[in-house]
């Protein structure tokens, strides 16, 4: 597990969008929520969308105008976050902008977390219509700020502040009487006051990170792998066409390129994939017959189509199903007495539900109707 550990406020932020909500009586449907890593000091600002514009421009007025350009900001693959008007605003104010891997959002616990905190609260004051959400956010905000975190230790507003925030309640119960300080003694002492605070703050995330650390290795550690290893690869997305309930989620063989860091990867999917970044989450030892992973690569790539009969050509890569004009695997008929006003790339993918680079090879092969 990577630790992220920062020294002060605002030097490390978070942003994610959450949404959409039901939109609002002033036309809200998003929130950009925006998190400093050190003091656990929270903004969210309702918009009415969520485009790269006007993400930027509420973190520049909003945030970055009250305190100041952080030195690194981290989010997700959104592509918002991902657009050349976002990144020229990083590089421009000198922000290190990092992000999240794919389908991995714990690498953004911190905010997803937050997120979570302003549903649930949300659901709990918005009135039965719900269009009225975005008036509850600044008093959700006053009450986080104001809680210990369990993290630091503090509340937000002292790390932050060097005080506590004074709330409608102490007009009624009163609040503890601070200590008389001289109005030249008030820097330095307040000074001091924030040093202490902040010391004790870093030792309190440090020994929370060492503490998730020992106990996420121990996992991690088990399933460590090394360049040449076969590997799934975990992908909940779905084929259109299929039933999703009847897909794998994992895919593979694929194969270990090199490690990045201890929970970083660079994988390929075999024979001659892509390679592509993933997290050590996203992945599990392959367990498939060597045997049969060779005689399916050779099945890939030998005998050519261009060798094959036109009866070996559909048995091979059509699937079974029936189709419009009697073209299937039991049944096999010439597509070249298919009506001429077809073209191949109908004929065979339409009806064969071939995929694309099937359908060229068919073309490479036998060569294609004309329409």
């Amino acid at each position: 597990m990577r630790q992220y550990n920062v020294g002060s406020p605002f030097e490390r932020i978070a942003i994610d969008v959450a949404g959409p909500f039901p939109e609002t009586d002033n036309g809200n449907k998003y929130i950009v929520v925006v998190m400093n890593y050190f003091s656990k000091w929270v903004e969210a600002y309702a918009l009415s969308n969520q485009e790269a514009s006007t993400v930027a421009d509420a973190l520049i007025k909003d945030w970055i105008c009250r305190f100041g350009v952080p030195l690194e900001l981290h989010s997700d693959q959104g592509r918002n976050f991902e657009s050349i008007l976002f990144q020229n605003v990083c590089r421009t104010l000198d922000i290190r902008k990092t992000r999240t891997t794919a389908l991995h959002p714990q690498s953004d616990g911190m905010v997803e977390r937050m997120n979570r905190t302003i549903n649930r609260y949300l659901s709990k004051v918005v009135s039965d219509h719900q269009r009225d959400w975005d008036q509850f956010l600044h008093l959700l905000l006053l009450a986080y700020r104001w809680s210990v975190h369990e993290t630091t230790g503090q509340t937000p507003a002292s790390i932050v502040m060097g005080r506590e925030l004074r709330l409608p309640c102490d007009l009624k119960f009163g609040c503890t009487p601070g200590d008389d300080v001289a109005g030249e003694d008030y820097v330095s002492t307040l000074r001091q006051r924030m040093d202490d605070i902040h010391e004790g703050v870093r030792s309190n995330i440090q020994g929370a990170s060492d503490r998730m650390k020992e106990t996420y290795d121990i996992k991690a550690n088990d399933g460590r792998y090394q360049p040449g290893n076969q590997v799934w690869l975990y992908n909940p997305q779905r084929r259109r066409g299929l039933s999703p309930k009847l897909q794998s989620s994992w895919e593979g063989p694929h194969e270990v390129v090199t490690r990045i860091n201890d929970v970083v990867y660079r994988i390929q999917k075999l024979p001659r994939g892509k390679p592509r970044v993933v997290h050590f989450n996203r992945l599990a030892p392959f367990a498939g017959n060597n045997d049969e992973q060779a005689e399916a690569r050779v099945r890939h790539v030998s005998p050519p189509d261009s060798e094959l009969s036109f009866e070996e050509f559909m048995l091979l890569h059509s699937n079974g199903q029936k189709a419009r004009y009697d073209v299937t695997r039991e049944e096999p008929r010439d597509l070249f007495q298919a009506p001429a006003d077809l073209c191949l790339a109908y004929c065979v993918a339409a009806d064969l539900r071939m995929s694309r680079g099937i359908a060229l090879t068919f073309k490479k092969a036998f060569g294609q109707l004309e329409e």
